[in-house]
């Protein structure tokens, strides 16, 4: 069972997150709060809450704000915004997840599943990371078929008909469309930010809203490709 507050100074807001909360039986929301200072205060008198469902703009203190002045607090926090802009900030606080309002109940219970797995991991004993699937895939370029290196891979881009696989030998130009390499690297460290760019988690130098640089080139990230790979980035790594 997790046990839940929610701080929205909009009452409306409150009420769909009350609703939501009453289909998840897994879920407890036993307090709301239109009011960032008293949630404040009552998250310190109750330091054994699991999860704070969090807006960002409100009036007597912002969102962002109150999470670094609770640093030290253990409860994982979602937050509930109509700001997309905020989003990269809100996952360099290590937040769990970011729900753009207004958003749907799938959308609610998908961010409750990266709690219950941020929490789950949280209290397991610490293991060596899962390596790739596999080491190596075999590309179809021009007349032959390359066998490439999953980790030397940097980045995908699509250009036209052709996919170049970017590496620090060079390029291959694969026969291949995005999709299927897509699927061949899934569960190997990769993620699609446009529809013409797949990156290498572990190549990236750094991360904007709107761009990723890897090995110093600088890529764009798709408006409908932001949100899941911010999500992905706070989710799955540690951000200091």
């Amino acid at each position: 069972m997790i046990t839940a507050i929610a701080i929205d100074d909009e009452p409306n807001a409150l009420g769909v997150i009350r609703e939501y909360a009453r289909n998840v039986p897994e879920l407890n929301l036993i307090e709301t709060f239109t009011d960032p200072l008293k949630a404040e205060a009552w998250l310190e008198l109750n330091p054994e809450t699991g999860l704070v469902f969090l807006d960002i703009q409100m009036a007597r203190l912002n969102g962002l704000d109150l999470i670094r002045r609770n640093r030290k607090a253990n409860a994982s926090i979602i937050l509930t915004t109509a700001y997309p802009d905020f989003a990269l900030q809100g996952f360099e606080l290590a937040v769990t997840d970011y729900l753009l309002k207004p958003f749907a109940m799938d959308r609610f219970r998908q961010a409750l599943e990266k709690v219950k797995n941020s929490q789950q991991k949280t209290s397991e004993p610490a293991s060596a990371p899962e390596s790739a699937k596999e080491d190596i895939i075999f590309v179809k370029s021009e007349y032959r078929i390359m066998k490439v290196s999953v980790d030397e891979i940097q980045y995908l881009e699509g250009t036209g008909n052709y996919v170049s696989l970017h590496l620090p030998s060079g390029r291959i130009l694969s026969m291949q469309n995005m999709s299927t390499l897509e699927q061949m690297l899934k569960g190997t460290g990769f993620f699609r930010i446009h529809r013409s760019y797949i990156v290498a988690i572990r190549h990236i130098e750094s991360v904007t809203r709107k761009s990723v640089t890897v090995a110093g080139q600088e890529l764009p990230i798709g408006d409908s490709y932001r949100e899941p790979f911010l999500s992905y980035i706070g989710s799955h790594y540690r951000l200091l």
